[in-house]
Order: structure tokens, then sequence, then C-alpha cells
């Protein structure tokens, strides 16, 4: 699978929605509709200060009451329009929506889907062509949502990112900041770049 690159070749934002009381307990909401808790609320307007003056056109969300929260905050301090893209959404674990990480995980990554569940591959599809629902509208775009639908967009992309930023700060409600690769692709793709945005 890879994405489509087509009007994917500017500037682009993501940021993780806000913590919750399940994420803080290292479980996965999953389908969940988890509120953001008063950090999460905290984070969400520091990112809304980070990114003022950064030239966003358009807030793309999942609907998510935590992502949706995390978009609403944000524009209220950019002035930028909220677009709610449902396949966005968190990935739907089935029987195992908040349940702790573990095991059963990466067995689900391996193909293993728990009952009720969204398989991996559905959900890294959706997540694709959500991504570039998202990127196709005025930009720069900031992408309010999950930390797995940047992790299939990561992998698809094959993005660079910067030297020893990764791992646990992925999923931080940090903005993080897309450029496109100078040097060209096979077959037109655009590879991006991706580094925290300076505070």
């Amino acid at each position: 699978m890879t994405l489509a690159t087509r009007q994917q070749d500017a500037r682009f934002f993501f940021l993780h929605h806000g913590e919750t009381d399940w994420d803080r307990a290292g479980k996965l909401a999953g389908r969940i509709n988890a509120p953001l808790n008063g950090r999460g609320l905290a984070e969400a307007r520091r990112a809304g200060e980070m990114l003022r003056g950064v030239g966003v056109k358009t807030i793309c969300t999942s609907p998510q009451h935590r992502a949706l929260t995390t978009a609403e905050i944000v524009a209220a301090h950019i002035h930028a329009p909220v677009v709610v893209i449902d396949g966005l959404k968190d990935c739907c674990f089935g029987s195992l929506d908040g349940a702790p990480v573990g095991g059963w995980l990466e067995a689900w990554r391996q193909g293993i889907t728990p009952e009720g569940a969204e398989s991996a591959e559905r959900f890294q599809r959706r997540a694709i062509a959500a991504m570039n629902a998202a990127l196709q509208r005025p930009g720069p775009v900031l992408v309010v949502a999950h930390p797995g639908i940047y992790e299939v967009f990561r992998q698809a992309s094959e993005m660079v990112v910067t030297p020893g930023w990764a791992g646990p700060q992925l999923t931080r409600a940090l903005p993080i900041v897309h450029e496109p690769e100078p040097r060209p692709r096979a077959a037109g793709r655009v590879r991006w770049h991706a580094t925290p945005l300076a505070a």
C-alpha cells in the first residue's frame, strides 16, 4: 500500500489528540468516546498557541470526542475551519476496545482480528484514504487524529523522521510539521521529512 501523492507536495501538520484517562492508564480506547482529561485540555491549548502564525488554512479531524475537542480548541486559537473526516477515526478493536496494550496488539498487526474488530488491513486502507482526503483540502492542512492513523501514514509514506525523535514522542499532543523532501521519488511519489514544531 502506498499513499497517493496527488496534491500532497506541500507542508502540512499532524497533531495527536490531547491526553485522556485511557491514555494515562496505557489502554487503547479504540471506538470508546474517551474525553480529554485536564492535561489533555491543557495540551490542546498549548498546541493552539504553538500553531499561531504558521498559516494553517484547514483543520481536518477525526469525529471522536478526544480529537474533535482538540481540533476545536486549536481552531479557537488559529481561526481555521474544522472539517470532520469520518475515516480519521481510531481503529475499532471490537471486544478489546479499552484493553491495556499487550501481546494482542501485535497479533492484530499480524492478521489475528479480535471479535468485532476492524482488521489491520482494512484499518490501513481506511487511514491512507482519510489522510489523502485531508491533504487535498486547502493548505497548509492540520490533521488532528490518533496514533494509529499516524503510524499507518508514516509507514506508507516511508517518512523520514528527525534522528532521536521517535517512539512515545510521536503520540504526544505536539504539532508535527511535515516538509516534502527536495529529491524526486520514483513515479512522482513525495517523501516527507517530519519534525516537532518548534515552540
